[in-house]
């Protein structure tokens, strides 16, 4: 598998372009942001101060959370989808309340698909939801989902599972680093990060 390291500045400034677009351009403006826990924060994060500064003389846009989960380690997935509880529960949603859903990858879509049906369930319609995500996997040898992406920053057109990629957010992951990759894109910055990380993530690459 291709894995691509993605540096937390650049999620950070391709949310501030996609967030320009959403507000300025398009005129999407959501009642409600939620972060899918853990992957969307950090984008999530900066497009809720976006609008934070841009929509101030308005009324505020709720910043929430939804814990879920679908992914286990680098290789391993399970098709059922976790979803542990929402810190603004979709009960309390409004007849017409628009919704933004942040999550920093498309995928297999169980995730997104999973949490835009319970949202669903509780009455909100399909067009006052869009999905934002940084990387949109587009694969095109598997089923669609039912709910794609509504905006993007990067769609990455996968033809086969040889050319898939895992994505590597350094904004926060740890799991599944080999040592050389924990020598280009920790050690060497940072020396003292070997001492930090290596004892706990050089045993974790001997037991992969």
């Amino acid at each position: 598998m291709i894995k691509e390291f993605l540096p937390y500045d650049v999620v950070r400034n391709d949310a501030l372009k996609l967030a320009y677009k959403m507000y300025n351009i398009d005129g999407f403006v959501p009642d409600v942001i939620y972060c899918s826990l853990r992957g969307g924060a950090y984008m999530a994060n900066v497009i809720s101060e976006y609008y934070k500064i841009a929509h101030k003389n308005h009324h505020p846009v709720l910043y929430a959370a939804v814990v879920a989960r679908s992914y286990t380690d680098v290789r391993k997935s399970t098709p059922r989808v976790y979803v542990d509880g929402w810190t603004y529960p979709p009960a309390n949603l409004r007849p017409g309340d628009r919704i933004m859903l942040i999550d920093d990858i498309f995928d297999t879509g169980n995730t997104i698909n999973a949490l835009v049906d319970i949202l669903l369930d509780y009455g909100v319609s399909r067009e006052n939801i869009k999905v934002v995500v940084h990387d949109y996997k587009d694969c095109t040898y598997r089923k669609k989902q039912p709910v794609l992406p509504d905006y993007w920053c990067r769609k990455l057109v996968i033809n086969s599972p040889a050319e898939d990629r895992w994505i590597h957010y350094m904004s926060h992951e740890l799991v599944g680093l080999s040592e050389e990759e924990l020598e280009q894109n920790y050690y060497k910055q940072d020396p003292e990060l070997k001492s930090v990380l290596g004892s706990y993530l050089g045993k974790q690459a001997a037991d992969e």
